[in-house]
């Protein structure tokens, strides 16, 4: 195994755009020098989160994360350095050795990687079948009626699963895949009676479905034929590198289109998702399931605040559209509803009617959440009778409650009267009642559930010891002769466990590298707090001029801090001996803290 040469990861790291890294995980504004957005390390409302193109460097002033492109990569990921750096190489086409050492990997860490290998080797077989086999001729005719293309077919790494028990599995065995990994993959099925494995995709369309970041985490197969014995889709189980509440499918496509156009569209399906993706609406995305889960609006959140939902036309659709707009205005986004006629869905009314006129009737005319409550409540009521006007007025009143500004109340008003020949007047007292009902549930559950609040943290405050020992850490940082100089004129300098846990760790890094270089160093340190303390300190404003003053005031205050402790410390003793009449100790700590305080006024 070989290690990835300095050099390399010098190239990395210099030509990572930070900000359009963290671009892709994050949604930033800029403003002055620097880029602000909301901190993807903990949560929070008001962006605290600062990305310096400058420096290279982000922090966020609410809980204290630093780093470079690398480190940023190690802690969104949970990936070690080794890791990160090969995923940057990727990213920027810069090659790297194959055989480059992958530090301290696990059993875990390797069980996962074969398992990528694997989806991805599966993706390739499945494609080649359909591509170039006669027994894959009828999927392809198949997609070619809905619409694929062969580049559309390439380009989605479609492909065939053959109806066949052991196609995929024996084929993983010759290449010396672990069987029992590739079960726990989700693309082998361990026979009951202990015989081997055989293929869980059979006689299918494959659909690869990827990660954040393109690779390949799973499948869905589509059978060509209904059949009362199979169900039309078949997905990957969840899995150790899948699950369908964190996957948004699309999503490592859709994140920078969406930071263009302003906003992500939300279909129920991945088929709804190709086809406006390969008609030139690349902005969307889908679930995997009938759930939206808040680590998937979390991640919508980063990289914009304007959602569309595009549903159904069916009931179910409805339902789903309603669920969906819920959970997304909980999470205070910018919200609009794109009704589809009839029981179409996105992917049929774009074959039928054409991508043109799915721009300009659906997506150019959608609902807000005011107008598709509305509608929702009105669809299964007859107006002409009396029941269904109350129930109607009260399904409204009940979701609406509390969530108009002024105007859209006005307008949600006037609506329901010209639907119902209902006074306004009469409505305005329903609604004060219905709002009034809903403030006293939400202080109900506020007290019997209290909810777990963001936490804005405000910027620490710290002593006169601590600015002390960031400022002399970053001299240490940026300057080994300093370093040289001090380690040899003091046995001690920090006073702080983790300042002094640092200098330890540096005291390693110049014997290994000679040259000072804080991005590499903190990129050693796996610790996010230790990283935090070594990045805050290496940027800290400097007189380079006068550095030597500088370190000598540094080194003389924690000097005269650490035999203040000593003072404290033996004044307690000396207390403690008094108090059992232990007279001969108690006048021996006095005379050493007297000695003691003449050394610190001579410093």
């Amino acid at each position: 195994m070989s290690k990835i040469p300095e050099q390399t990861i010098e190239e990395i790291r210099s030509k990572t755009d930070i900000v359009d890294l963290i671009g892709e995980h994050v949604r930033l504004t800029k403003r002055g020098k620097n880029w602000f957005g909301l901190c993807p390390f903990h949560g929070e409302s008001t962006p605290s989160f600062s990305v310096s193109e400058e420096k290279q460097l982000f922090h966020c002033f609410g809980c204290g994360a630093s780093g470079n492109a690398i480190t940023f990569v190690m802690d969104i990921d949970n990936r070690p350095f080794t890791e990160a750096v090969v995923q940057l190489a990727e990213r920027l086409d810069i090659p790297i050795d194959a055989s480059v050492e992958m530090g301290g990997r696990s059993e875990k860490n390797v069980a996962h990687k074969q398992m990528y290998e694997a989806h991805e080797f599966a993706a390739n077989f499945y494609n080649h079948l359909l591509l170039n086999t006669v027994e894959g001729e009828k999927a392809y005719e198949y997609l070619e009626q809905r619409g694929f293309t062969r580049e559309n077919i390439e380009k989605y790494n479609i492909g065939w699963a053959l109806d066949d028990w052991e196609a995929l599995s024996s084929l993983l065995q010759r290449q010396g895949f672990d069987m029992n990994d590739m079960e726990q993959a989700g693309l082998v099925i361990h026979r009951e009676n202990g015989t081997g494995y055989f293929d869980r995709f059979r006689g299918r369309v494959m659909f690869p479905l990827y990660d954040d970041h393109g690779t390949i985490v799973g499948f869905s197969g589509r059978v060509l034929e209904k059949s009362e014995k199979e169900a039309k889709y078949l997905n990957s189980p969840e899995t150790p590198i899948f699950e369908k509440g964190h996957l948004l499918y699309n999503f490592h496509r859709a994140r920078l289109n969406a930071r263009k156009t302003g906003n992500v569209i939300i279909f129920e399906g991945f088929m709804d998702t190709l086809s406006a993706d390969r008609n030139g609406i690349e902005n969307s995305v889908a679930v995997m399931g009938t759930a939206l889960s808040d680590t998937q609006l979390i991640k919508l959140k980063r990289i914009t605040n304007d959602i569309v939902i595009c549903c159904d036309g069916d009931n179910a659709g409805w339902e789903a559209a309603k669920r969906f707009s819920g959970l997304v205005m909980d999470k205070g986004f910018s919200l609009k509803i794109a009704i589809l006629p009839g029981k179409m869905d996105p992917d049929d009314y774009i074959t039928q009617h054409g991508i043109e006129a799915f721009r300009e009737k659906i997506l150019d005319h959608p609902h807000t959440y005011m107008s598709f409550i509305m509608s929702y409540a009105k669809r299964s009521k007859n107006l002409s009778h009396e029941n269904d006007v109350l129930q109607f007025i009260h399904e409204v009143m009940e979701e609406l409650a509390n969530t108009l500004t002024p105007v859209e109340k006005d307008m949600m008003l006037r609506q329901l009267s010209m639907d119902t020949n209902v006074s306004i007047e009469a409505l305005e007292q329903q609604y004060l009642k219905a709002a009034g009902k809903a403030v006293r549930k939400e202080q109900s559950d506020s007290f019997s559930e209290p909810a777990l609040p963001i936490i804005h943290q405000k910027k620490k405050t710290i002593s006169a010891t601590e600015r002390a020992e960031r400022l002399l850490l970053g001299h240490l940082l940026n300057d080994g002769s300093i370093f040289d100089s001090v380690q040899h004129q003091h046995e001690e300098l920090f006073v702080h466990d983790d300042y002094a846990t640092i200098y330890i760790r540096l005291a390693g890094f110049y014997e290994q590298y000679g040259a000072p270089d804080f991005h590499r160093f903190a990129e050693t340190i796996e610790d996010r707090n230790l990283r935090r303390i070594v990045l805050e300190a290496a940027v800290i404003e400097r007189d380079p001029e006068h550095s030597e003053q500088e370190v000598g005031d540094c080194v003389t205050h924690l000097k005269k801090y650490r035999v203040q402790q000593i003072i404290t410390q033996k004044m307690h003793e000396s207390k403690d001996a008094e108090k059992i009449n232990d007279h001969t100790t108690a006048l021996e700590l006095a005379r050493e803290i007297i000695q003691l305080r003449k050394s610190l006024s001579a410093m």
